[in-house]
């Protein structure tokens, strides 16, 4: 299937971040065409990809409990889907529509060409100026959200609007950035803590909080923490070249950490199926020690424990 991209949207391709000419943010995500041909490879790779692993596990289990509280077509919603190809990737991968919010226009104007163009039923709409949803209370039987929480100027009012919105044991599927916790011991930390943070480097993560704090605003907007993993797990091992562009950056190119990350990033391509049995390591020690570690980034599955119907 041909994912049609329009040529006044052609710039965009490929823009992760960053501003374009009217002053929206970007990030650019595009339906997969050989997922959505059905290819049985590229769903394996999807699905044991540890980003969308725990975010598509989290989301199908919110749905199922959703259809055995008696819900025939329940609710999914997608909060800061940028131009909407992640969302379009998982709603063909759990066969489910989910429906996309943005505060960006550009964004969710490729997002609703994307669907129509691949017959997907996911509707898009824009969040308001606040970031408040266009959506009744208590409407929402799951609510996804990947790379959004860093972004947004007030965490707690955000979480108030997710509350508002979902339905009692509704669940989050959610992917989020945070700081280090107190008694982080990784490589990441303490080159954070000597000045050199890879996470600050991103300019749009203007709300960056320990994992503790991000907790204690979930249980206070009226969640319950079912999950929650570390994608950080093995970082200097599977992405060594965070390492070597972090250090180049600062000047620090004759350190021990840059010379190991520049040779091991030499190395670890030479792997043969090259990145296939990374992945896979990954998500087994993922799925192993995650729970345990901290990190810079986490997959949470939240429950609403109160709220209406």
């Amino acid at each position: 299937m041909r994912v049609q991209i329009s040529e006044i949207f052609a710039p965009f391709r490929g823009q992760w971040g960053g501003k374009i000419s009217n002053g929206e943010e970007m990030w650019w995500t595009e339906p997969d065409p050989k997922l959505l041909a059905g290819s049985s490879m590229r769903r394996r790779r999807f699905v044991n990809d540890v980003r969308q692993f725990f975010l598509l596990e989290y989301l199908r289990e919110g749905i199922s409990r959703a259809r055995a509280r008696g819900v025939a077509e329940p609710k999914v919603i997608d909060f800061g889907c940028g131009t909407g190809g992640s969302t379009l990737n998982f709603s063909t991968v759990a066969g489910h529509p989910i429906d996309g919010f943005d505060v960006f226009a550009t964004q969710i104007e490729i997002a609703g060409r994307f669907a129509e163009s691949i017959g997907n039923r996911g509707k898009f709409g824009l969040l308001d100026g606040q970031g408040r949803l266009p959506l009744p209370d208590a409407s929402v039987d799951v609510l996804f959200s990947a790379d959004v929480l860093g972004h947004v100027p007030e965490i707690p009012k955000t979480l108030a609007e997710w509350a508002r919105v979902m339905k009692k044991d509704g669940i989050v599927a959610l992917f989020t950035e945070s700081t280090y916790s107190e008694g982080d011991r990784s490589l990441m930390a303490r080159l954070a803590r000597d000045g050199y943070d890879m996470v600050r480097a991103v300019p749009e993560h203007i709300s960056l909080f320990p994992r503790e704090k991000l907790e204690t605003w979930f249980t206070a907007a009226g969640f319950a923490i079912e999950d929650r993993v570390s994608a950080n797990v093995g970082h200097f091992f599977f992405f060594p070249k965070d390492y070597v562009l972090l250090l180049k950056k600062a000047g620090r190119t004759r350190t021990p950490v840059y010379v190991a990350a520049w040779i091991w990033n030499r190395l670890s391509k030479l792997t043969p199926f090259y990145p296939l049995p990374f992945e896979r390591l990954r998500l087994a020690m993922t799925r192993a020690f995650g729970r345990e570690a901290s990190g810079t980034a986490y997959f949470y599955r939240l429950r609403r424990t109160g709220g209406g119907r």
